[in-house]
């Protein structure tokens, strides 16, 4: 039995996002309330960040980026592993409506196909079924049934074909011949996904290496050239006021930097998901990974930088 803070508190049953987080935990068995999950995982990134920060406080700029990783990894973890499990139900449906397909032809009644389904190996979807199956004999009839596979797989590919094979069974139309046209229309979708990751790898490898690899190194090289520049004209001066505004010129200049590098790597892991996964919501895959290559790949940028001008 796990706390749930978000049925004991009302204000944040309102919460939308709350909702849908709950779903995702839900869905992958991660028995932890949402709101604790969330807390935890800033607690961990801070305690990560500070400890960085603290022990080598040279690479401060590490700290707040290993917060902003971590924090992002174990949040959205529960909807990494929600959308592996969507991938892969989707992946063995047309599978499954073929077999489907084939039984009540052979005779079968539609709930000996649902228990051939499930017999077979067909991952999270041989769940779902199972969970069908029990529904029908707790008493409801197929409708009902199986509108839970619906309720219980947040796709869109999942509830459309749900609904067609519901009004297919309600206008008593042949099922066996409108499950095997699903079937090739899943399959068919699946074909164009693939098509569509193998096309764009090299464009996505381009954005990897240029949003992580080499703007970031380019830039490191620039803020150590830029920081030599401006403290060697401050040091030619005796000038007091001088020499704080050239620190301060150079601290905004590796701070615009950092900035910029923050918007791009954001910017590049939509364009990836946009690209590689046709969702902008998979950027929570690309992003933490990318933000890190890419501060590291600045800082090694910077320290190289350094013993070279020295």
């Amino acid at each position: 039995m796990t706390l749930d803070l978000t049925k004991k508190i009302p204000l944040l049953e309102r919460i939308g996002f709350l909702k849908k987080y709950s779903l995702y935990l839900k869905q992958i068995d991660f028995k932890v309330d949402p709101v604790l999950w969330i807390i935890l995982s800033f607690l961990v990134s801070f305690v990560v960040g500070a400890a960085i920060i603290l022990l080598v406080p040279e690479l401060w700029q590490l700290g707040i980026i290993m917060f902003l990783v971590i924090a992002d990894i174990m949040i959205g973890y529960p909807y990494l592993k929600a959308s592996q499990r969507i991938d892969d139900i989707e992946r063995n449906l047309s599978d499954a409506l073929k077999q489907m397909a084939d039984t009540l032809r052979a005779g079968g009644t539609y709930e000996y196909a649902l228990r051939e389904v499930a017999s077979a190996e067909y991952g999270y979807l041989k769940k779902e079924i199972n969970t069908v199956l029990r529904k029908l004999e707790e008493g409801d009839n197929f409708e009902t049934a199986l509108s839970s596979l619906s309720q219980n797989v947040d796709s869109r590919l999942v509830k459309r074909t749900v609904t067609i094979i519901i009004d297919s069974v309600k206008a008593g139309a042949g099922l066996a011949d409108i499950l095997d046209e699903i079937s090739e229309d899943v399959r068919a979708i699946h074909r164009i996904n693939a098509e569509r990751k193998t096309r764009t790898i090299l464009q996505v490898l381009f954005m990897v290496a240029a949003g992580g690899f080499v703007a970031p190194l380019i830039f490191g090289f620039v803020a150590t050239i830029s920081s030599v520049l401006i403290s060697t004209a401050a040091k030619i001066s005796k000038d007091q006021l001088i020499i704080q505004r050239a620190e301060s010129a150079s601290s905004i200049i590796n701070l615009g930097i950092q900035i910029y590098l923050l918007v791009e790597v954001f910017a590049a892991s939509l364009v990836i998901a946009i690209m590689r996964e046709g969702r902008i919501s998979k950027s929570i895959i690309y992003f933490p990974i990318l933000l890190l290559v890419a501060y590291t790949t600045y800082i090694l940028g910077q320290l190289l930088s350094m013993n070279l001008v020295s």
